[in-house]
């Protein structure tokens, strides 16, 4: 007999798991920031900013094993901030911070793999990180693109990540 077996004979009964988001019912984004419009001008797609697209993330984000804090998200936001600084500030050509966005992808599996975030978030690092590389221009598409974007999911997401 097994200790399952043996566990509901004598009554035990497990309690039910909070659901876990479920990455289906996350809206699929497009794979470039940019649409262009007839005049072939780029433009950032609305649904990289748009509740209905945003808000279901942060909602999988608070609720994934380990939950995302708000702190884990500040952190890697603030990196992308002084990345930001370093651009239009300090006029520092992308080829001179590419290293430093690059590394996102290593920070946060780094923390994936010591817990300290959910998968949802480094597979939104990832999946942005290779937006930007892979776009024609990406000083462009990290200032008008990823910015942007990773901003909506810091505003959305206050309502559903743990505070830190």
């Amino acid at each position: 007999m097994s200790m399952q077996h043996a566990l509901r004979n004598a009554g035990y009964r497990p309690r039910r798991q909070p659901e876990r988001a479920d990455r289906s019912k996350t809206p699929k984004l497009p794979s470039s920031y940019f649409s262009t419009d007839g005049e072939n001008r780029r433009y950032l797609q609305t649904a990289f900013v748009a509740r209905r697209t945003i808000d279901p993330l942060t909602r999988q984000l608070g609720m994934a094993k380990p939950g995302l804090t708000s702190g884990q998200l500040r952190r890697f936001f603030n990196h992308c901030r002084q990345i930001e600084h370093r651009l239009k500030i300090k006029r520092e050509r992308w080829e001179q911070v590419a290293h430093s966005f690059e590394a996102l992808s290593a920070h946060a599996q780094y923390a994936r793999s010591a817990s300290k975030i959910p998968e949802e978030f480094r597979i939104f690092i990832d999946d942005n990180v290779q937006r930007v590389v892979e776009d024609g221009s990406p000083h462009d598409a990290f200032l008008r693109g990823f910015m942007p974007h990773f901003e909506a999911l810091v505003g959305f997401a206050s309502a559903h990540l743990k505070k830190e």
